[in-house]
């Protein structure tokens, strides 16, 4: 067993270093709606880079401070099973219009997002596939939200 340890080890940490290379696309593409939402899987990705600061509000919230199609990120947040809703997301520090002109810039189809209410300042931000873009205080919040019942048909 021992001798096999050094594969191991090289093996967890390319795994890491992948995981991180390959962020935007894999956390990306859920967030946007463009892929599965399946919390199990996000959970434990993000925990292989380090475990969750915190649980609440249905949630594990991990610190991050990895960008999202250029847009700079502080938490991302996998649903904990507790509610009716299977979802990811991230917090930016970047206010919900800045947050949706980065990723509309930079993301594939699916990026594209439009004020749910034009005449309301606060208004909830979503696009075409379902993703939504809302205020967390000051900060843009971008998740994609399903809901566990729908799914189980």
């Amino acid at each position: 067993m021992i001798k096999h340890l050094p594969g191991v080890l090289l093996f967890v940490s390319g795994l890491a270093c992948a995981q991180l290379s390959t962020f935007s696309t894999t956390v990306g593409m859920a967030v946007l709606c463009l892929d599965d939402v399946e919390p199990g899987f996000f959970y434990n990705y993000m925990s292989q880079i380090k475990p969750p600061a915190r649980r609440e509000h249905g949630a594990f919230w991990f610190k991050t401070s990895e960008q999202l199609f250029g847009a700079p990120l502080s938490e991302v947040f996998v649903s904990d099973g507790s509610t009716r809703h299977s979802f990811v997301g991230v917090v930016s520090a970047l206010p919900p219009d800045q947050l949706a002109e980065a990723v509309a810039a930079a993301a594939p189809a699916g990026g594209r997002f439009k004020k749910r209410n034009p005449a309301d300042k606060y208004s909830t931000f979503v696009s075409s596939s379902g993703a939504e873009i809302a205020y967390q205080g000051k900060n843009g919040k971008l998740f994609c939200r399903r809901d566990r019942v729908r799914m189980l048909d």
